[in-house]
């Protein structure tokens, strides 16, 4: 599997989310916390407005999103989030209880003192739920959680 097989990519009319793991940041720390930073490209497209930027993301954001999304299969009224440590994306999931998912997107390019920011909404139906879950743990399994932490991959 190559890092072009791995990424995380929700579409929806012309509008896009798209995170490219790259590698990991510092892989050989001996801190747990140094050894989970992930570098991601992050695409986003929202109406007219589209750019790309890089953040260091979290193993654990990657992991904790993918089980609360895996839950929405089976309760359609549910919720996940995915928030990363500096909040250069969110992505906040919610359901009707019918099958259909409205996803709140906010794009930090450099979180902190006058950033600039990108916020859209999109949507999606159950059926989409476990192509996005099937993503997520190509990128888990690429960059599996290193240490101590509560969460652990699934």
């Amino acid at each position: 599997m190559t890092t072009d097989d791995i990424y995380f990519e929700l579409s929806d009319a012309g509008n896009i989310v798209r995170l490219d793991p790259i590698k990991l940041v510092d892989e050989k720390s001996t801190l747990d916390w140094d050894r989970n930073h992930i570098q991601t490209k992050i695409t986003v497209k929202g109406g007219a407005f589209t750019g790309q930027y890089q953040a260091d993301i979290m193993t654990v954001d990657f992991e904790k999103f993918k089980q609360e999304l895996s839950k929405l299969y089976d309760n359609l009224k549910g919720g996940a989030i995915f928030e990363d440590l500096e909040h250069a994306l969110q992505l906040e999931i919610h359901g009707d209880g019918i099958g259909h998912f409205e996803v709140q997107v906010t794009a930090n390019d450099s979180p902190g003192i006058d950033s600039s920011k990108l916020s859209f909404t999109m949507a999606f139906d159950q059926t989409e739920i476990k192509r996005l879950v099937n993503q997520l743990d190509k990128i888990t399994k690429a960059f599996p959680i290193a240490g101590d932490f509560k969460i652990k991959n699934t």
